[in-house]
């Protein structure tokens, strides 16, 4: 009969060491969110696992410690390890659900993927966004834009004010699952003193540059895509 009961322990220590790390990392896996918090917020990410590795190694040595035939001295410090995992347990897997639903919360930048054909005379492309409320909506400018011979493509606003041409604006909103998706083919007219297409993506309050440095209020800000016009194009 003590036997039994002391295999009955062993079981426990080895449940209280995976269960909480299974947890946890069950909890990243279904919101998928693992391999962003890896990139974003490592340090934290390894705060809540080593957490609850912590509280798994408590409960299976305060287990073999309040087992058969182990002292009073055993059996209380046992009682203080079980205190402390509860304390870690709580901890990590409090940390892990921070982690998520801030996770959740932060958007992206969008992503801008896109190309011209040979003779420039067709754009194609894709926008992306991510983590968008349901309120939300990203906007899409394309435009044709002339940079003067002056300014430099790396300036605060380097094209002319009156040198712009309009293709194309979208406002979308995002699927069930937070995302935007939208393709771009778009044709390019010929003529025109235009040196660039523009393409900026943005899903904050306003349209900022792209080289605007970042304010103090979160905003993922705006992506761009600044292609380079052929002048002899459709000629």
């Amino acid at each position: 009969m003590p036997e039994q009961k002391a295999n009955r322990l062993e079981l426990t220590g080895v449940f209280g060491l995976v269960a909480p790390l299974a947890a946890t990392l069950g909890l990243f896996g279904a919101t998928g969110s693992i391999e962003r918090l890896q990139r974003d917020q490592p340090d934290l990410l390894f705060a809540s696992v080593a957490s609850v590795l912590i509280a798994g190694t408590l409960v299976t040595v305060a287990s073999f410690l309040s087992g058969e035939g182990q002292g009073e001295r055993s059996k209380d410090a046992s009682l203080v390890l079980y205190g402390l995992a509860i304390f870690f347990t709580v901890g990590g897997f409090g940390l892990s659900l921070f982690l998520v639903f801030d996770n959740a919360s932060a958007e992206s930048r969008p992503a801008i993927s896109a190309s011209l054909n040979e003779d420039h005379s067709l754009l194609t492309g894709h926008v992306s966004a991510s983590n968008l409320t349901t309120g939300d909506r990203l906007g899409l400018k394309v435009d044709l834009a002339t940079l003067p011979a002056e300014a430099s493509i790396d300036d605060l606003h380097p094209f002319a004010r009156d040198g712009s041409i309009a293709l194309e604006r979208a406002y979308i909103g995002p699927d069930s699952n937070g995302k935007v998706d939208r393709d771009i083919s778009l044709s390019i007219p010929p003529g025109g003193d235009y040196t660039h297409v523009t393409i900026k993506a943005f899903t904050g309050d306003r349209n900022r540059s792209c080289t605007e440095p970042e304010e103090e209020e979160p905003d993922p800000g705006t992506a761009c895509a600044l292609l380079a016009l052929d002048h002899d194009r459709g000629s």
